[in-house]
């Protein structure tokens, strides 16, 4: 039998991946075994372990290949920072909360690590990678907060972590509500009035 290329070897472990973020995302992690995985993608079990020692293996490596679109629209945004910081925030929240329940392979990777995050290993490794983007995420908002406190147009009191994080939690709120909405046509609205409602609130009056 020929040895496989290195780059068919690769292009067999992103299959894996993808079929793992698929299946895991659908059904959750306890519901789906690696004999699964494997089938679904046409390699045998034995196969699988050659790219991923284990489940928690397998789920880290998601995890460190994957993420949500945040860094896309923080950088579309960044021009406009210094000219509305606050209409800038509201932009890069909505767009990220609609791109995310748009696009499959992004609410995918939400409804894995965030939406089933009780189902995730203790690992240790995972959950600090995890840590490490919602602390970039929070990061991307704080600029556009910073800024807004300099042109005067949210309150002096906005400072700190914990406001960033109530502002992605809104993003994430929006998520979970939008599942259950049975008129997906609605969901710019939903994201725009409840981000808007939320930044308001910090608004210099």
């Amino acid at each position: 039998m020929a040895r496989r290329t290195k780059e068919e070897a690769q292009q067999t472990r992103q299959q894996l991946l993808d079929m793992a973020l698929l299946q895991y995302s659908l059904h959750g992690i306890n519901n789906v075994s690696l004999k699964t995985i494997a089938a679904e993608v046409g390699v045998t079990h034995g196969a699988l372990y050659w790219h991923f020692k284990s489940r928690d293996d397998l789920i880290l490596a998601l995890c460190e290949s994957l993420t949500l679109p945040f860094e896309h629209y923080y950088l579309e945004q960044l021009q406009a920072i210094d000219q509305n910081a606050v209409k800038a925030l509201k932009a890069f929240l909505i767009e990220v909360t609609c791109r995310i329940a748009t696009h499959e392979p992004a609410m995918q990777v939400y409804s894995l690590f965030y939406n089933r995050r009780k189902e995730l290993p203790q690992q240790a490794a995972l959950h600090e990678c995890l840590a490490d983007e919602w602390q970039v995420w929070t990061d991307y908002i704080n600029r556009f907060l910073k800024q807004a406190r300099k042109q005067k147009s949210i309150s002096k009191k906005t400072k700190g972590q914990p406001i960033a994080e109530m502002l992605l939690c809104q993003v994430f709120g929006v998520l979970v509500v939008a599942e259950y909405m049975l008129e997906p046509v609605a969901l710019r609205d939903l994201a725009s009035t409840s981000i808007s409602n939320a930044i308001r609130g910090l608004e210099a009056s």
